[in-house]
């Protein structure tokens, strides 16, 4: 009996033991993560402890919030018990240095360097993390058809995508955006409103500036390159780079007469005074969008809700912008691949994968995307009437209030290209009359989104060579003195793509097309 009570005393303590050791344990976990339960304490809603702080670069020197600030910022973090560090770019050349370091931080958003972080080494595969700690986490199957490479993983889920039934279910007030450009209305009904229905008529729309406001630069070009040289793409019918179909079989862009011959007519337009070589050399937006704010551009190339938004910064002048036509050639085409822009990534080096998979939950939420995206409802926002569009309580288009708030590009953290786009219904707005107007050119694509090289392939090599290669010589082109030394210096870019392996990329892209369409029969 003594000995039964001994081993019995023994095991209660032990047991004791292990209770205090567990209790312990648990209290450690709750204050390391709050996000493991959201950040919240039950009852009340406030945060249990400090919020956890995650190191976030972004890829993209033009990115304008340079910290975690705002209103919405503050209630995201509120909500999800997880604060952002945020480092942006300097240049497009940081991540490829971090990757090849292997210093990277807690999370990566980027959408040039999307195929190089799709690895298991760089970072996590969301559905690890998800069957870990989310199960919950239920994203549909399009979504991550998109994003698997040919591991099987899929390393993020690319914002500005929506399914062909979100856009169905929305049409009438989710339009496409795309490249416009922006001009001075108040110039225009100065000169007597010219019209613009071709680009012969859009030179000499610009001519007419040079010769009236000598002053003034006749058009300005965002550093963007997708908005830069997108409206005279669409125009030429042209795709700026990458991949695309023509007659059933996949072409590098560069191999296309449309994408030569836009840029030859932008080549015209810099030969004639029209496009400044400096503009070229702009790394920040705000360099060239200080142009069109301070009276010295008369036009200025972004996307379709440029006029608005530079209507709303330049009010205090006077200046008023509106929307050049969408479609002013016969040759106009606009394609989307819809397969997503960027994305966000949580690195192998991330110190909190829990929080991490837990705040891109949130993000992708309807509730995150539109607190990120459009700000707080009953306060910034409600639905209009048929609750079809959010209804805005402060100017959506003005850079300086949403830079305040924070809203907006947070959400492209991870939101939908519907929720985007709803944001910008405004009827009677330059916004809203693009859009229409681009929508009903648009046709959607996403079988040539998903024909793309997988990280670490001799095919993703050439395509970023290739793209570099644009990226650095473009120039050569754009500023040439005379047609025939701009078709040598386009010519070259062939050559030397060529040199790279562009007919490699093809074959690959052509055989691989054959198999993604399979998909979509």
């Amino acid at each position: 009996m003594k000995k039964f009570r001994k081993i019995l005393l023994t095991a209660t303590a032990m047991l004791l033991v292990m209770s205090l050791l567990v209790a312990c344990g648990s209290n450690n976990a709750s204050k390391e993560s709050p996000a493991a339960n959201g950040g919240k304490t039950e009852g009340n809603g406030s945060s249990s402890s400090e919020p956890v702080t995650l190191n976030l670069f972004v890829d993209q020197p033009w990115w304008p919030f340079k910290d975690w600030s705002g209103d919405i910022p503050e209630e995201i973090t509120k909500r999800t018990g997880i604060r952002l560090n945020v480092t942006v770019a300097t240049d497009e050349k940081q991540l490829p240095i971090m990757l090849a370091s292997g210093d990277l931080p807690d999370l990566v958003v980027t959408s040039t360097q999307y195929q190089q972080m799709s690895n298991s080494e760089a970072a996590y595969p969301w559905q690890e993390l998800i069957d870990k700690y989310t199960p919950d986490f239920k994203i549909d199957h399009d979504r991550i058809a998109v994003n698997t490479v040919s591991d099987g993983n899929y390393y993020t889920i690319r914002n500005n995508f929506s399914t062909a039934e979100e856009w169905k279910q929305h049409e009438k007030y989710a339009f496409s955006n795309g490249a416009a450009i922006a001009v001075r209305s108040d110039l225009m009904e100065e000169m007597g409103n010219p019209e613009v229905k071709s680009l012969e008529d859009l030179d000499a729309l610009f001519g007419q500036v040079k010769t009236k406001y000598p002053d003034m630069i006749p058009l300005v070009l965002t550093p963007t390159p997708t908005w830069a040289k997108g409206y005279f793409a669409q125009n030429f019918g042209a795709m700026i780079s990458g991949l695309i179909e023509e007659n059933g079989k996949m072409l590098y862009a560069l191999n296309t007469q449309e994408l030569k011959d836009m840029y030859l007519y932008m080549n015209q337009l810099y030969r004639k005074g029209y496009i400044k070589a400096e503009n070229l050399a702009y790394k920040s937006e705000d360099q060239a969008k200080q142009l069109a704010t301070t009276g010295k551009a008369f036009a200025y190339a972004w996307d379709t809700s440029g006029a608005d938004r530079l209507t709303a910064a330049t009010q205090q002048s006077g200046y008023s912008w509106e929307v050049l036509p969408i479609k002013i050639s016969d040759n106009f085409k606009h394609e989307r691949y819809d397969s997503g822009w960027q994305g966000v990534f949580i690195t192998r080096n991330n110190k909190d994968p829990e929080a991490s998979i837990k705040l891109v939950q949130f993000l992708m939420s309807d509730e995150g995307q539109k607190l990120a995206m459009w700000g707080q409802e009953g306060t910034d926002w409600n639905y209009d009437e048929n609750g079809n569009y959010p209804v805005f309580q402060y100017n959506f288009t003005d850079e300086d209030i949403r830079l305040q708030k924070g809203v907006y590009y947070w959400g492209l953290l991870g939101g939908s290209a519907v929720t985007e786009q709803l944001a910008y219904f405004n009827p009677g707005t330059q916004t809203t009359k693009a859009n229409q107007e681009l929508s009903a050119l648009t046709t959607f694509r996403p079988e040539i989104g998903m024909v793309r090289p997988d990280s670490d392939t001799e095919e993703q090599v050439i395509s970023t060579n290739i793209e570099n290669l644009i990226k650095n010589e473009e120039s050569k082109v754009l500023l040439a003195n005379s047609e025939e030394e701009a078709i040598k210096a386009y010519e070259t870019i062939v050559e030397q793509a060529n040199k790279i392996g562009m007919p490699i990329l093809e074959a690959w892209a052509n055989e691989k097309y054959e198999q993604v369409k399979e998909l979509f029969e």
